[in-house]
């Protein structure tokens, strides 16, 4: 088992202790020298205030943020979890993951998903009706941009017309996760993705993240059965990354926590073919955060990796 660990920077009142060059750092080394393999960051350019009135939150750029990351370690790798692709022109989407994973020497997981909230389309200009086909349309481009080679597409908002992009990314192919519960989410990754990201989705959400009941243990193992007859029917038969998370939210230094029965929930996972868990540290400031993230490394981590 590999193990994610995600910025806490999903606040909703401002908090901009964890926004400094300081903490960034220390995040990003602390998440390596105690062994997490990837760091994480997710993507809400602009929500309504109605979703975050309902507890919803703020998050930075994450191509900015991870390459700060980037810049303040070695070998840890970086993720993308998830960046919404229909908000921007797949070019600039190209661009921006092929430069971090140059400069960061290989590192870069791209996750994606399609997005959800209605108000942060209205916001950003992109018809909300045609994420899916913006969704398609935008990674088969990333995917030929990368190639370095000449690109002639009409698509469905630019005009390609002999243009070409460099650098190309390091990894080749640059790995794609694809988030999102939903059957439509699971065939593309068995069409395309090299990594699969759902997440627990309880009744009280479902409606809002427009995605597919997650509750249950078993709802996720026949989630993963119908992703690979989806993959066996597609041909594929390469390696495919799972990153999940905890039903359990319990984190160290809290009355709940029982790091035991949280070992034996990432192993249950682990059995049905999960590869990656997702852990983000919650804390009132910068000690906390990146004492809980020790204490989960020397709980967890260091236990199951």
């Amino acid at each position: 088992m590999r193990f994610s660990i995600g910025y806490p920077l999903a606040h909703g009142p401002q908090d901009d202790s964890f926004m400094t060059a300081d903490f960034l750092a220390d995040f990003a080394r602390v998440a390596e020298e105690c062994g997490y393999h990837s760091v994480n960051v997710t993507e809400h350019p602009i929500p309504g205030n109605k979703f975050l009135a309902a507890g919803g939150h703020h998050a930075p750029d994450p191509f900015v943020t991870l390459a700060f990351a980037a810049g303040a370690t070695t070998s840890i790798g970086l993720l993308t979890n998830l960046t919404v692709v229909p908000y921007r022109n797949p070019f600039l989407l190209a661009k921006a993951a092929a430069t971090l994973d140059r400069v960061s020497d290989g590192r870069l997981t791209l996750g994606v998903g399609t997005g959800y909230l209605k108000p942060e389309f209205f916001a950003l200009g992109v018809d909300f009706d045609e994420r899916n086909d913006l969704f398609d349309e935008s990674l088969a481009m990333c995917r030929a941009v990368w190639t370095g080679g000449a690109i002639a597409y009409e698509g469905h908002h630019f005009s390609a017309r002999d243009n070409s992009a460099l650098p190309t990314p390091v990894q080749d192919p640059l790995p794609i996760w694809i988030g999102g519960n939903a059957q439509r989410s699971r065939q593309r990754v068995a069409d395309i993705g090299q990594g699969w990201m759902p997440m627990p989705n309880p009744p009280e959400f479902a409606s809002t993240r427009r995605s597919a009941l997650l509750e249950t243990r078993d709802d996720f193992a026949r989630m993963l059965a119908d992703l690979e007859a989806r993959r066996v029917g597609a041909g594929r038969t390469d390696p495919l990354d799972v990153m999940f998370m905890a039903f359990d939210p319990a984190q160290p230094g809290t009355e709940a926590w029982d790091a035991v029965a949280h070992c034996d929930e990432v192993r249950a996972n682990a059995d049905l073919g999960v590869t990656w868990h997702q852990f983000t540290p919650v804390g009132t400031d910068a000690a906390e955060v990146l004492d809980v993230a020790r204490r989960y490394a020397d709980d967890v981590v260091s236990q199951m990796s």
